[in-house]
């Protein structure tokens, strides 16, 4: 038998063979195609998603700061109140003048000028209304002085009571260029709670940090342009007086972000 008439009878078969392993080839090609885009996704995708957790979970943690300057004194402001009773309101109007001209001697006397001694208009009223019992005209007058002699304070309060005042109230003290050192205090309080939250991150890894709040407290400033810091003690006896030292202060309260 002619072997060219048994090839054509086995052609199909030899094309199904060839066409299977083709067809093989092209899956054994596109998994080996997919197991490659898996393994590359994976490793793309697993470092994002630590990347985006650990971006949108920060650390939040809030910090208070607080800044102190000392400086001296440059002036103390002094308040003080004037009585005098009389039969009748004129006489009383009159004696509480003499008591606030002898106070006003005195204090000019102690080196506070003429302009830096304040006056208030004279109050007169039946004595009964200040204290029961009493009869009566009652007047009043209120004095306000700013001494540049922070030291000799407590002395001149001694004096005015021996001049006639009736009451004498707490001297504030006065500081210039109080701009100027409450942002001294202001950084300081930022150094503070700089270094507060620097220490929780060391200790809780997180080195990258971010300020997202910040509110701040101030010493209260008087009509007089004098600090009295409400968070900070300020007695002003006797050795705070000799010292002449002033002190402003600054709280901040500051929220920030860590990574």
């Amino acid at each position: 038998m002619n072997p060219a008439e048994n090839s054509f009878p086995n052609e199909p078969v030899a094309q199904q063979v060839e066409t299977q392993k083709v067809k093989t080839n092209y899956l054994n090609y596109f998994k080996k195609i997919n197991l490659a885009t898996i393994l590359i996704s994976l490793v793309i995708f697993i470092p994002v998603l630590f990347i985006w957790q650990w971006i949108s979970s920060p650390m939040v943690v809030t910090v208070r700061g607080l800044g102190q300057v000392s400086v001296p004194a440059t002036s103390a402001t002094i308040t003080l109140t004037i009585n005098a009773n009389a039969p009748n309101s004129p006489d009383s109007i009159n004696a509480v003048k003499n008591k606030a001209e002898s106070i006003r001697i005195l204090l000019t006397g102690s080196g506070i000028a003429e302009s830096d001694i304040a006056e208030s208009q004279v109050v007169s009223y039946p004595a009964g209304l200040a204290a029961a019992g009493l009869e009566g005209f009652q007047s009043s007058i209120q004095m306000t002085a700013k001494t540049n002699n922070v030291a000799s304070v407590s002395e001149l309060v001694g004096n005015l009571y021996s001049a006639g005042a009736s009451l004498v109230n707490q001297p504030v003290l006065n500081v210039e260029n109080q701009k100027k050192l409450e942002e001294q205090a202001t950084k300081e309080a930022l150094r503070d709670a700089k270094d507060q939250v620097s220490n929780i991150g060391r200790k809780n890894f997180k080195f990258i940090r971010k300020m997202i709040a910040l509110s701040e407290q101030s010493s209260e400033t008087s009509s007089t342009i004098s600090s009295r810091p409400d968070f900070l003690d300020q007695d002003f006896n006797e050795e705070a007086a000799l010292n002449g030292t002033f002190k402003i202060a600054k709280l901040v309260t500051v929220s920030y972000k860590l990574w």
